[in-house]
C-alpha cells in the first residue's frame, strides 16, 4: 500500500503545481481611469513586477457590456475577448516573437457609454502612471462599439496614431472617414482589422473602406494595413479573432501586434502635472493646476472642446517656475460653452516640443446632460435629461448617412423615442436644443 500512497501523493502534488503554474489572475479594480469608466479588470504577467517594462494591451468592449462599473455590472466585460480568455484560463501567459518573449499587461475598462478618443487618452495616461508600461509597445483593440473607438481614436490625430504601436479593431462600428485613414497611414500605424462578410449590425464596408483608405494614401504606409473578412454571417467576429489558435502567416493576433513598436523617447520637461476644473459662482469655469518640477518649460496652452475630440486654444499661461521647481497656475474660462466643456493643457518647451495633460470634463450649470439607453426589447430609445426639452430637434441617422427618423422632443426626466421599426445596425443621434448640439451613437441588435 505504501507505494500507492506515494504515487497518489505525487499525483496530487503534480496537479497542484500544474494548476498553480498555469493560474491566471484577473483583478477587478473599482477605480476610474477616465470620467466614462468607474471600474476595470487588471491582468498582470506572472511574477509582475520585475525589472523592465511590459507591453500594454487595452481592450474596449461592445455596447452590450456598457455599465456603471459596479460589482454587479463589471462582470459583463468578461463575456468576450481577452478578458474572457483570461477568466477561462486560456490566454497564453507569454508570447515569443522574433526570438523575444513578452507578457502583456491587459486592462479592460467598463465604459458607461460609448467611449471618446479623450477617454482612451486618459486610459493610456492612467496605465503609464500606475504600471510598468513599455511606452513603445502600447496596443489598442476592441469589438463593435470598442472597435469603432479604436478606429476613431487612431484616426482623429497624428499624435494619437503615433502613440500606439498597433491596433486590432474587430467589426469596428466607426464610420470610415477618409481623413482618418490618411492620418493612420501617415503615422505608419500597424493595422489588422477583422469582420464577418454577413454582419447585419455593423456593415462590412466599414472595415473594407478603412483598409482601402489607409493603403491608398498618397504615401504608402509601412506596414500596409491588413484585414481578415470571415465568410460567415452575424456580428460575432471576435470569437475567432481573439482565439490564440487562430493564425495568419503563422501568427495569432497577439503575436502579430508584438512585431511592432515605436521609438518614443521619454521626455519629462514637466513632472507632477495635475489639472482640476470646476464651475464657480458666476458660472465660469476655473482651471487650476500644479507641477512638481519644470525644465525648459515655456508655458501652457489651455485647450477647450465641445466633444472631447476637436480642441481650440483659448489662452496661454507662461511658466512661473524658478530654478526648475514646481509652480501653481490658474485660468478662468469666462465664456464657456453650453453643456459639456472638455479641457486639457498643451505644455510647450522652449524649443517648441509639446506634451498634453489629461482631459477634464465640466458640465456647465443649468444645461442638461443627456444620457441614453435602449429597453430590453430594443423598441424604445430612452433619453434621460435633467432639464426640460422645449422644442428640441432630434434626428436618427443610419450607418449609410440617411435620416431614418426625426421628431421634436418635449419634457424632462426620461423621454422615449420609438425605434421599433428600425432594422438592426448602428445609428447616430443628433439633438439640437436651445442652440446647443449633442450627439451619440447606439447599436440596435
Amino acid at each position: 500500500m505504501k507505494p500507492k500512497i506515494t504515487f497518489l501523493a505525487g499525483v496530487v502534488l503534480f496537479l497542484i503545481f500544474t494548476i498553480t503554474a498555469h493560474a491566471q489572475q484577473q483583478t477587478a479594480r473599482y477605480l476610474s481611469m477616465t470620467a466614462n469608466s468607474n471600474a476595470f479588470y487588471e491582468y498582470l504577467p506572472q511574477g509582475y513586477p520585475v525589472a523592465g517594462k511590459y507591453p500594454l494591451m487595452i481592450f474596449l468592449h461592445g455596447s452590450g457590456e456598457n455599465g456603471p462599473g459596479t460589482v454587479a455590472s463589471l462582470p459583463a466585460v468578461l463575456r468576450n475577448g481577452p478578458p474572457k480568455l483570461i477568466n477561462d484560463g486560456t490566454f497564453p501567459t507569454s508570447f515569443t516573437v522574433n526570438n523575444k518573449t513578452f507578457s502583456y499587461i491587459v486592462l479592460s475598462p467598463q465604459c458607461t457609454v460609448w467611449p471618446t478618443e479623450g477617454d482612451v487618452d486618459n486610459m493610456i495616461d492612467y496605465a503609464i502612471a500606475h504600471y510598468a508600461v513599455d511606452i513603445n509597445r502600447i496596443y489598442l483593440t476592441g469589438l463593435s462599439q470598442g472597435g469603432g473607438t479604436v478606429w476613431n481614436h487612431s484616426g482623429s490625430s497624428s499624435t494619437r496614431a503615433q502613440r500606439i504601436a498597433a491596433i486590432l479593431p474587430v467589426c469596428g462600428a466607426g464610420y470610415p472617414y477618409k481623413e482618418y485613414g490618411l492620418t493612420i497611414a501617415a503615422a505608419n500605424l500597424a493595422v489588422w482589422a477583422t469582420h464577418n462578410s454577413g454582419d447585419g449590425t455593423v456593415p462590412v464596408y466599414y472595415t473594407n473602406d478603412y483598409i482601402t483608405n489607409i493603403n491608398s494614401a498618397p504615401v504608402t504606409p509601412t506596414p500596409l494595413a491588413k484585414k481578415t473578412i470571415f465568410p460567415v454571417g452575424g456580428h460575432d467576429a471576435w470569437t475567432q479573432t481573439y482565439d490564440p489558435n487562430f493564425r495568419e502567416n503563422g501568427l495569432n493576433v497577439y503575436e502579430w501586434m508584438l512585431q511592432f513598436s515605436r521609438n518614443a523617447v521619454v521626455v519629462l520637461p514637466v513632472t507632477g502635472l495635475l489639472l482640476n476644473a470646476a464651475t464657480d459662482a458666476a458660472n465660469h469655469i476655473r482651471l487650476q493646476w500644479n507641477t512638481y518640477t519644470e525644465i525648459n518649460n515655456r508655458g501652457f496652452g489651455v485647450l477647450r472642446s465641445a466633444d472631447g475630440r476637436n480642441f481650440t486654444n483659448i489662452g496661454f499661461v507662461n511658466s512661473t517656475s524658478i530654478n526648475g521647481a514646481g509652480a501653481s497656475y490658474n485660468f478662468t474660462d469666462t465664456d464657456p460653452l453650453a453643456g459639456k466643456n472638455y479641457y486639457k493643457l498643451e505644455q510647450t518647451d522652449i524649443n517648441g516640443t509639446k506634451t498634453y495633460s489629461e482631459i477634464k470634463v465640466v458640465q456647465l450649470q443649468g444645461v442638461a446632460e443627456i444620457n441614453f439607453y435602449l429597453d430590453v426589447a430594443q423598441n424604445m430609445l430612452n433619453i434621460k435629461t435633467a432639464q426640460a426639452f422645449t422644442n428640441a430637434s432630434l434626428r436618427i441617422i443610419n450607418a449609410g448617412g440617411q435620416v431614418v427618423s426625426q421628431q421634436i422632443l418635449k419634457g424632462n426626466g426620461t423621454v422615449q423615442v420609438n425605434i421599433a421599426k428600425l432594422t438592426a445596425g448602428m445609428y447616430y443621434v443628433d439633438i439640437i436644443d436651445k442652440g446647443t448640439r449633442q450627439k451619440f451613437q447606439f447599436i440596435k441588435r
